[in-house]
């Protein structure tokens, strides 16, 4: 018998992850209306999720060699989890801002200003265009919420 590990661990635990966030798109944000409610795009993300990761779990069983994990696989972790840990100071989307920012700026170093004003504005009609305005995601605010 395989040994359980990380390799195992992280497609079960987003597969949970998957599940909590549809049953709190359909049952607190609500899915459809005659028309998308706020919970629609979360929910089939999530469902999306939970299939993917069930996929990934079974792939995993096959694989007989130990993980390996290198620095720019580590750094996209850590990145995510600053996004969702910024978010409950600052916010969500001045977040996602800062975040591209920063990848651009420091990641992904000699990026044209222009460039990066051009990246940066294709994100915010994106983030605030199709999220926020037509989809209604209800982004956290952090801080912010509580001067609002």
């Amino acid at each position: 018998m395989k040994k359980f590990g990380s390799k195992q661990l992280i497609p079960l635990a987003m597969a949970l992850m998957g599940i909590v966030f549809a049953f709190i798109g359909f049952t607190q944000l609500g899915f459809w209306d005659k028309e998308p409610q706020p919970g629609f795009f979360p929910s089939i993300i999530a469902i999306v999720m939970v299939i993917t990761s069930i996929a990934a779990f079974f792939q995993t069983l096959k694989e007989e060699d130990q993980p390996k994990y290198n620095k720019d696989e580590l750094m996209v972790i850590a990145g995510g989890a600053a996004v969702i840990a910024g978010s409950f100071i600052v916010g969500m989307i001045p977040m996602i801002f800062l975040f591209v920012l920063f990848w651009l700026t420091v990641i992904e170093k000699g990026t044209p200003i222009l460039h990066i004003v051009i990246i940066e504005a294709i994100v915010a009609v994106i983030v605030l265009g199709v999220f926020a305005g037509w989809l209604q995601v209800q982004f956290p605010w952090g801080l912010f919420e509580n001067f609002m």
